[in-house]
């Protein structure tokens, strides 16, 4: 495999990873039954964006047929995810310079907001698995094998 082919590689996959990203943020819009053409309000944006989010961490696994049923389902998440709090105040800082003393939003701007959510993650995750592995070394015991 030569250079050229594994760039090219990276580009089709970093084509298919925003077009999943931007068809889960358009299911969201259609569920908020948000429109596309036109701009919508902040927070409507920080809802969109909440739904997908939680799409996002649920790797897809997740379906309403209403704003209201998004809603539940968020906070049902929300309840059961044991670091929701710590993901939640990531999104709330990933997005709050963004939303921040805009009075509106159209699809493309929301679109680079899940764009970011998309490439800033690892950082947050970096930080959860570290957290992780500090407590399973907390839980080791003295004594080397099992």
């Amino acid at each position: 495999t030569n250079l050229r082919e594994l760039a090219g590689l990276a580009a089709s996959l970093e084509d298919l990873i925003d077009k999943e990203a931007i068809g889960r943020l358009e299911t969201a819009y259609e569920v908020h039954n948000l429109p596309r053409d036109r701009p919508i309000t902040p927070d409507q944006a920080e809802e969109v964006l909440r739904t997908y989010y939680v799409n996002f961490l649920i790797a897809g696994n997740f379906s309403a047929d209403s704003r209201w049923e998004a809603v539940q389902k968020t906070k049902r998440f929300a309840s059961r995810y044991t670091g929701w709090d710590a993901a939640d105040n990531w999104l709330h800082g990933l997005l709050q310079p963004r939303i921040t003393g805009k009075t509106a939003f159209d699809f493309a701007e929301t679109t680079r907001m899940v764009e970011d959510i998309g490439e800033e993650y690892y950082k947050f995750n970096d930080m959860e698995c570290l957290e992780l592995k500090s407590t399973l070394r907390g839980m080791e015991g003295k004594k080397p094998g099992r």
